[in-house]
């Protein structure tokens, strides 16, 4: 098993938020890898500077949440691979496939284009239309 982490799934699990609790309890439940592209990685750390730029988080405290998640990282506990070609075929595949009819954002394509690159079965957010997304490719979703 296989769980592909968006990065408001890693937020949740890193950095105090609404959805904290949920997302600690997925993880201890889930049996499995625990994979993010870099786009995750990239859209993580954004999130972390827009909390300090909103005076959300200290800058002592993002540094404590970039050290944990380095942590885990460097354990082999979170699995980070790069964005390979195939992965933007599939997004423009999924593009042409779902986009017209349903109205997809590039970022909810990419993260689920990557999922299924990964060999994941599962992909873990907190954004409601990714997790759709996820869904209708035959995804399980947190």
């Amino acid at each position: 098993m296989k769980a592909y982490l968006d990065s408001s799934f890693l937020f949740s699990l890193y950095a105090a938020d609404d959805h904290s609790a949920e997302a600690i309890a997925e993880v201890r439940r889930f049996r499995g890898e625990l994979a993010l592209s870099g786009l995750t990685e990239l859209e993580f750390m954004n999130a972390i500077e827009l909390r300090i730029f909103r005076k959300e988080l200290t800058r002592v405290r993002a540094a404590e949440v970039r050290a944990a998640f380095d942590g885990d990282v460097d354990a082999r506990v979170l699995l980070v691979f790069d964005l390979e070609p195939t992965t933007f075929l599939r997004g423009k595949s999924l593009i042409l496939q779902t986009t017209a009819l349903v109205g997809w954002r590039t970022a909810d394509i990419l993260h689920v284009a990557a999922a299924l690159e990964v060999g994941a079965d599962s992909l873990f957010t907190f954004d409601q239309r990714q997790k759709a997304l996820a869904r209708r490719m035959k995804l399980e979703t947190n």
